[in-house]
């Protein structure tokens, strides 16, 4: 599946360059539209911000020749939305877009409320005590925890290139399926990042909340910070992705984005503790960019983001009051993308 829409993407943009026709839009600037969604709307120099480097940024999103899977760039600074684009379509303000592995931080945040429930004690409490049905007779692989799974070292053999797409279409237990994968190294040892240790996570929350994860976050998440329209498709036993295709808008991508920047706290109510949003910004593991629990972990800019395939983005920074949103056609590779560095340092450098 992955391959093919990679494909696809790549057809599709070679068609409009052998026409010569314009992949974006004109630059049509960045101010954003007003709504009555909650949002409140400003200007960059009434939130002291560099202009010219906005332009440059904002120049830079409406490149054909740079990111040019892009579709949507926002910036909240001070809790207000200053700057807001749509490249490819002004429709696409209300276009639920897949947001990929963003969703793994989404996880987290559930992961978080479902600790400030009471609904899991311990994050060394293992799989094997949520779901045991779910695993074979391997005594490594019962041992392994949620606190494993968050950081992405539980040693399980799960290659993205290949399992996650048997994961999409496997019948019977999604679950079983992952756990059926051999143990590659021993659990602790090694991060491997990978699509299926969100899903064990998810499975562990559906356990424990005796409802599905996307129901779960409509009542805890989602419904408390006014996230109405999204879609979560699910495995074939009826699991969400723990990992990957939550569907959302925009707008809605940075209400997420700025719950985390204001400790977790929205109109006055907590919706999950600054103590797990401490924890899942700090770094735990990873190789050349550190990891939390699902957030990456950016020490030079002094902020964390969720990261998804193909150009998502949520970047989120205490110290400049800051959120930056992305959302871009997912399933491309570094061909069609390349770094999200480059947009983000510029909008950070613009913060005065």
């Amino acid at each position: 599946m992955k391959k093919l829409l990679i494909f696809i993407s790549i057809s599709l943009l070679m068609t409009a360059c052998l026409k010569d026709d314009p992949i974006k839009l004109p630059n049509g600037g960045y101010v954003p539209v007003q709504r009555d969604d909650g949002w409140i709307v400003s200007t960059p120099e009434a939130e002291l911000m560099d202009v010219s480097l906005l332009n440059e940024a904002y120049e830079l999103f409406y490149s054909d020749e740079e990111y040019p899977m892009i579709n949507s760039l926002l910036v909240i600074r001070h809790g207000k939305l200053l700057a807001e684009a749509y490249c490819k379509s002004e429709a696409d303000i209300d276009r639920l877009n897949n947001i990929q592995s963003c969703t793994k931080s989404i996880t987290s945040l559930l992961t978080g409320i479902a600790i400030d429930q009471g609904l899991i004690t311990d994050l060394n409490s293992t799989l094997y005590s949520y779901y045991p049905e779910a695993f074979d007779e391997d005594p490594g692989k019962r041992k392994i925890t949620l606190r494993n799974c968050l950081v992405m070292e539980a040693g399980i053999d799960f290659n993205n290139d290949e399992n996650t797409e048997e994961l999409y279409f496997a019948g019977g237990s999604s679950l079983g399926y992952i756990l059926s994968l051999p143990m590659s190294i021993d659990t602790g040892t090694l991060f491997h990042y990978n699509d299926g240790l969100p899903h064990l996570v998810a499975g562990a929350i559906t356990a424990a909340s005796q409802v599905s994860l996307a129901r779960f976050a409509a009542d805890n998440l989602f419904g408390p910070i006014g996230i109405e329209d999204y879609f979560w498709e699910n495995s074939q036993d009826g699991l969400n992705f723990g990992a990957f295709s939550l569907f959302l808008k925009p707008r809605d991508l940075a209400r997420l984005g700025q719950l985390c920047l204001q400790q977790g706290s929205w109109n006055g109510q907590q919706i999950v503790s600054d103590s797990w949003l401490q924890q899942a910004a700090t770094v735990h593991a990873g190789g050349r960019t550190p990891y939390g629990y699902y957030f990456w972990i950016y020490p030079d800019m002094k902020g964390y983001g969720m990261i998804g395939h193909g150009g998502q983005f949520v970047f989120i920074c205490n110290e400049k009051d800051l959120v930056i949103v992305c959302t871009a056609s997912g399933y491309t590779n570094e061909i069609l993308w390349g770094s999200s560095d480059q947009l983000i340092e510029l909008i950070y450098r613009a913060c005065r």
